[in-house]
């Protein structure tokens, strides 16, 4: 590839490749952005970061600072602020990158349109890089040598590379990262070839816009993107907890709540919210029965959290509720409101295939119809009834392959992403109106899904093979700028094989490493906490008590994951990238800064836990390792979980919890 027109200014450095205008300016926060022309020869600044903040009445992330530009015998080199640099070969053409700290960063070779309607940029990795990110991943955390789709599907965790969650975001264990800005399909070839090379592609018609951090460290990566994107919101204290959450008929009348309330009481288990997905939110029947209920559960000082499917009209909206018809999401070729779903669906879901059923949408860039939304529809709910939350599912079936009508005048690419994302935020904006704040569980979404700020990770059985699902699509997160991922615990529905994946065992392996989480969800037509024999109940009694007492902690790296965009679970590979076992590590992470936890994701009582770089001592017994070690075979019976405490650790709350944490899980029988 030979580019033309190399030339620069201050700001910005252009040039002409494959008949496209292109530009590459320094945006700050270690991030040089580049993009390719519109067929009108302009640049639109408005990629999915700005759109989003457009969207929210928020100024954008536009940051432009001077660069210090020279000319040599092959081209340009450009210096920028921080100390990053960019040289660009005109002939043949090609963008090596050289992080803040001195250490070599990305490499592009190309930026062509790879056929119609399609941007692609083509580089390089060293052959040691492992590459991170693309959003909630179950299978692995080192991407490099896969070809994988930035389009989110309901396939549940167990088919190779899917994702409710995509994020078009890649970390290198260089400590650079590539962000491309648009909410469009996309397909990333990470050196499936083996021979070194990748291509990330853009469809839709859509420019290429792409962001490259350059600082050497992945952390500034995620930072970089929460920049852009926007940053999580403080959770509330309460989603900290645990919510008890169960499907019909379990939670479809008031008897079966109530019982839970019960059973969970007189175990003396603690909980904070019940989420009635059973429940039928939207019959008016049921919403002025759940007023009774609602108080009962709130005079007990818990949270009453629905279910919903994201953005979809019911049925009798215009009867019971009086909405206008014109507030739905239309087709512009045929005018109907009903859109068929996308062929990413799960047949657990809808036996009757993809394409059957069609889905009423409210329209979210309509002001009037997200009013009516909000204060008609869910306005009982929320005043009347006290709701703080939902756990909003079906995310990815909002069909962007069709031509339709939006209020403001959008076009239909991009939005299968970009509307579960605009949805959630205002839902999620709307329950913590509420004293005390409110709860988001969401299925899924794309760039800005950090924003609600919960994910959670779909379906899986209780097998262990899906703990190690949920743990990976967790840390796989955490590396993609989504630092608050939940899970149903233990798992949805009963194991295929019941006899390899004893539920007892497998409920209290999930409860251990969930004790050191974000939050407790149970969940399923699986086993309750209460339906176990008496030892499993008092294990899952004292580690969800020891959840309740890390509350404090889990608040504080809360707050700094809001700030900074680390993940509350952290993959090794961010503690200590330099580190060849850090960065091939996927059953360990550090919760916070102050804990490292070793799962035990198999039947076995003893595994060979990595301690990296540091002084680490063992909650049980009190032992200080100095890292960089390999502990083999390390006790691990039934009722514990090898967890290790930082004792470099920042936290300040940290001294204060280590006490009653070890007191509850460290005594277990």
């Amino acid at each position: 590839m030979i580019i033309q027109d190399l030339k620069y200014s201050k700001y910005e450095i252009v040039f002409e490749a494959w008949g496209k205008n292109c530009r590459v300016v320094y945006a700050g926060a270690h991030a040089w952005r580049i993009q390719s022309a519109k067929d009108d020869g302009t640049f639109d600044d408005f990629g999915a970061g700005q759109v989003l903040a457009r969207c929210l009445g928020e100024a954008p992330y536009l940051c432009r600072e001077p660069i210090v530009c020279e000319r040599t015998d092959f081209g340009i080199v450009s210096t920028a602020p921080d100390g990053s640099a960019l040289s660009i070969y005109a002939s043949p053409f090609r963008m090596e990158f050289t992080n803040a700290d001195g250490s070599a960063g990305a490499r592009l070779d190309c930026i062509f349109p790879r056929w119609e309607k399609t941007m692609s940029v083509v580089g390089r990795f060293a052959p040691d890089e492992r590459i991170y990110g693309t959003g909630e991943r179950f299978d692995r955390l080192n991407h490099r040598g896969r070809e994988l789709k930035i389009y989110a599907r309901d396939e549940w965790a167990q088919w190779k590379g899917n994702s409710y969650c995509p994020i078009p975001i890649l970390c290198s264990s260089h400590g650079y990262g590539l962000f491309l800005n648009r909410y469009e399909m996309q397909e990333f070839d990470l050196d499936s070839r083996l021979d070194g090379s990748f291509m990330l592609t853009v469809k839709d018609d859509a420019p290429m816009d792409l962001y490259v951090f350059s600082s050497g460290k992945i952390a500034d990566c995620l930072y970089g993107y929460s920049l852009i994107s926007g940053f999580a919101p403080e959770p509330a204290e309460w989603s900290y907890g645990t919510q008890v959450c169960r499907f019909a008929p379990d939670f479809s009348e008031p008897s079966g709540v109530r019982a839970m309330m019960d059973a969970m009481d007189e175990n003396d288990f603690p909980w904070d919210a019940v989420i009635m997905e059973g429940w039928d939110t939207y019959k008016p029947e049921k919403i002025r029965e759940l007023k009774a209920l609602s108080a009962y559960i709130r005079a007990k000082g818990k949270h009453v959290m629905l279910y919903q499917a994201c953005g979809m009209i019911p049925e009798n909206a215009e009867s019971d509720f009086g909405m206008d018809p014109g507030f739905a999401v239309r087709r512009t070729d045929t005018g109907s409101a009903y859109l068929p779903e996308v062929m990413s669906y799960n047949p657990a879901d809808n036996p009757d295939g993809p394409g059957r059923r069609g889905r009423r949408y409210i329209d979210v860039t309509n002001p009037d119809a997200m009013d009516w939304w909000k204060n008609v529809l869910w306005g009982d709910l929320i005043r009347e009834n006290g709701v703080a939350g939902c756990k909003i599912d079906f995310c990815e079936l909002f069909p962007d392959y069709l031509p339709l009508r939006f209020a403001d005048g959008s076009s239909s690419a991009g939005w299968h992403h970009l509307y579960p994302v605009l949805y959630n935020i205002a839902m999620y904006k709307l329950y913590c109106t509420q004293p005390g704040g409110g709860m988001n569980f969401s299925r899924g979404g794309g760039i800005g899904a950090q924003r609600y700020p919960f994910i959670w990770a779909g379906d899986q059985t209780r097998e262990f093979f899906f703990l190690k699902a949920t743990l990976r699509g967790v840390l796989s997160s955490g590396l993609s700028g989504l630092p608050f991922l939940s899970y149903d615990m233990s798992g949805y529905m009963p194991a295929f094989d019941r006899d390899a994946n004893p539920e007892a065992e497998v409920f209290i392996r999930g409860l251990e490493y969930t004790c050191f989480s974000a939050n407790i969800q149970t969940h399923g037509s699986v086993a309750r906490p209460y339906d176990f024999d008496e030892k499993t109940k008092d294990l899952y009694r004292r580690y969800a008590k020891a959840h309740d007492a890390l509350r404090p902690y889990l608040a504080e790296q809360g707050r700094i994951a809001c700030k900074t965009a680390l993940p509350l679970m952290r993959a090794l590979a961010l503690y200590d990238q330099n580190d060849e076992t850090c960065l091939d590590c996927m059953d360990e992470y550090l919760l916070g800064d102050g804990f490292l936890v070793a799962p035990v994701l198999d039947p076995i009582d003893c595994r060979n836990v990595y301690l990296p770089a540091g002084e680490w001592e063992d909650l049980s017994t009190g032992e200080v390792y100095t890292g960089l070690r390999t502990l083999e075979d390390y006790p691990a019976p039934l009722q514990k979980i090898p967890v290790f405490i930082n004792r470099r650790s920042d936290s300040r709350v940290l001294p204060d919890i280590v006490g009653k944490v070890k007191s509850l899980i460290c005594t277990a029988e």
